[in-house]
């Protein structure tokens, strides 16, 4: 895995590179982008006041001589000669109308020949200059309007006034310049007082257009300082939750000032435009990088699960073949499968493995084998007695002859059924068990309780169980011969070969309350004679009955009519007991013998006292033949 990985950090290095290439690009593209709308919103805010500006000068210009050519005559206009002169200009200029203002108050307009006008006006101007005045209502028109004075001069002084009436509400389609398809909001503020002269959107008056959400202009009476104070330039700003531009210019025509609002998706769609698409690539990007990686990944996982699992089944074909070696170099089959169960044991991780070699037919267990932490007499008990008492449910349980693991005893056997009560009481969570099977018969069970790793693998106590099984019926064949070598084959009672074996295995040896008994039999010879072998051959079996009888396996056939008795741990008066006891049977059976027998509490030398227990024997021996000899001549 890790060499994997390492094998990938070349290519995820290039892939990094050229992601941050990418946003690199993306961040000078995007700042050259973004300079490049700040400056078309600069261009078109700059247009539109060349556009204001040339129109004022041309209809102002044209204003400034016609009042020229009124101070140039010797009397003051009249109507006539007043509409002849300014009907061609008002229907151009950007003037609503062109007024006459005279030192009597009158005024001659273009909608009605003399308007008396109530206020002192001509008294209040009072100026030899042109001049704006400032945003008002016109009390012809009842609208926003602002008016522009050029005085008429004669002899010295001011006698009339020319008034070009601005509407405000029409300025917009006066000084209309097409920038970002119409989509801003284009005002002009007189920073005299802060009034609107001109919104494009019909905003007229100063207090909508502070409360619009324009944070710059807020205050009213700090309106002239703050643009004073900006000079020029471009302020972002939130309005309604969205986000939107001003940029402020100085119009150079009187106190009027520009201002521009646009939106941020206007004035910059070709920057938002290219972050989009860079955004889009860089997604894509991170999504090629996340999917290479991902496929990479998936791809070393596939090779690290494949890798696992061949060291897994590498492991359990080592495990394998260290049983099926141990098994085949072991002389002892039973330490052998002893030490292939330790071994399971730790493949494992389990708390305890066993085999169970069971012979239903006999009602018996045949071999048993166990490991593990829980090792304990108490168990293999019960889950002998399980196997033989619940036969049929066994059977049952390996219907299909084939192996289990069983996850969950709680959940995977009926709490009614003999096996969930065993597991339980003997805390088996989980088990795999594997059945020996000779043809259709179970002849056993392999089994491991509460298994914590490798619990899937199954197969290899499958596999395991066949050399199990032939070590096993080795171990039972080696049995048999040894039981044939060590076994008298007419008697069934241990032989000479089997009490040389002992003799030599307790030579040196510290024994503690032995009993020897030396035993022939009387008058074998006569009876082979007299009455066949086949008569001393019975006589001789049932004299070793009586033996396995009463000492069981402490017996041994070592000649033809003579048997030795050893008997370890058994103190002198049973000793002595089963002595008188074997007298009376043999009395009884009417079968003649002589015997020697000895007791001792500590035996250092085993020979010593079995030469004893002969020799008391050969004694016994003489006086039968001594005195059967008397018999003989009395007869």
């Amino acid at each position: 895995m890790k060499k994997q990985i390492n094998q990938l950090l070349p290519t995820l290095l290039v892939m990094i590179l050229i992601l941050a290439l990418t946003v690199t690009t993306y961040n000078v593209s995007f700042k050259q982008e973004e300079e490049s709308c700040y400056n078309r919103l600069e261009n078109a805010s700059n247009a539109i006041i060349q556009s204001i500006q040339n129109r004022m000068n041309d209809d102002l210009n044209y204003l400034r001589l016609i009042g020229e050519d009124f101070s140039n005559e010797d009397h003051l206009p009249t109507y006539e000669e007043y509409t002849s002169r300014l009907s061609t200009f008002q229907n151009v200029s950007l003037f609503e109308r062109v007024d006459l203002l005279m030192q009597n108050n009158t005024m001659y307009t273009m909608h009605k020949d003399v308007q008396q006008i109530q206020s002192n006006d001509f008294l209040t101007l009072n100026a030899d200059a042109e001049y704006m005045d400032l945003v008002h209502t016109d009390p012809l028109t009842n609208k926003k309007s602002v008016n522009y004075y050029v005085p008429i001069q004669q002899n010295e002084s001011v006698v009339a006034y020319l008034v070009g009436v601005i509407q405000c509400d029409t300025l917009d389609e006066q000084f209309y310049t097409q920038i970002y398809n119409g989509r801003t909001q284009n005002l002009i503020i007189d920073t005299t007082d802060g009034q609107v002269v001109m919104d494009n959107h019909d905003v007229l008056d100063y207090d909508t257009f502070s409360t619009n959400g324009c944070k710059l202009l807020s205050p009213k009476q700090d309106v002239i300082k703050q643009i004073s104070s900006l000079k020029s330039g471009v302020v972002a700003f939130e309005q309604e939750g969205i986000k939107k531009y001003l940029i402020y210019k100085p119009i150079k025509v009187y106190n009027w000032e520009l201002i521009v609002i646009v939106d941020e998706d206007v004035a910059f769609a070709s920057a938002l435009t290219l972050k989009k698409n860079y955004l889009v690539m860089v997604i894509c990007e991170v999504v090629i990088l996340l999917l290479y990686c991902g496929f990479y990944i998936t791809k070393v996982r596939k090779i690290s699960k494949k890798s696992n699992e061949f060291e897994k089944d590498l492991n359990v074909s080592h495990t394998l073949i260290q049983c099926v070696r141990k098994l085949s170099n072991g002389t002892n089959q039973k330490n052998a499968i002893d030490d292939i169960l330790k071994i399971i044991c730790e493949f494992y991780q389990a708390e305890r493995c066993y085999v169970l070699d069971l012979d239903f037919e006999h009602k018996q267990a045949n071999g048993i084998y166990e490991y593990g932490n829980r090792h304990d007499d108490i168990h293999i008990d019960k889950m002998v007695r399980l196997c033989l008492e619940h036969m049929d449910l066994v059977n049952q349980f390996f219907e299909r002859q084939k192996s289990y693991y069983i996850e969950d005893v709680t959940q995977e056997i009926p709490s009614t059924s003999p096996i969930y009560s065993s597991f339980v009481s003997q805390k088996i969570q989980s088990i795999i068990v594997v059945p020996f099977v000779d043809g259709q018969q179970i002849k056993g069970v392999f089994a491991v309780d509460n298994p914590k790793q490798n619990y899937y693998q199954k197969d290899f106590l499958e596999s395991l169980c066949f050399f199990i099984e032939t070590a096993m019926a080795r171990e039972k064949e080696k049995k048999h011969l040894e039981n044939l070598s060590y076994v008298d084959s007419l008697t069934y009672a241990q032989n000479r070969n089997h009490f040389n074996e002992y003799i030599e295995k307790n030579r040196r040896k510290e024994l503690h309350l032995v009993g020897v008994i030396y035993l022939d039999l009387n008058g074998l010879k006569e009876i082979n004679d007299k009455m066949g072998h086949l008569a001393g051959d019975t006589l001789i079996i049932s004299a070793s009955y009586v033996l396995q009888e009463i000492f069981a396996d402490n017996s041994y056939r070592i000649g033809g009519d003579e048997f030795v008795v050893i008997e370890q741990d058994v103190l002198e008066s049973e000793f002595y007991s089963k002595y008188d006891k074997l007298l009376a049977r043999m009395k009884e059976l009417e079968i003649s013998i002589a015997t020697g027998y000895v007791w001792k509490e500590n035996c250092s030398n085993l020979t010593e006292i079995l030469k004893e227990a002969d020799q008391k024997m050969y004694e016994d021996k003489k006086r039968y033949y001594s005195i059967a000899q008397n018999d003989r001549r009395r007869r």
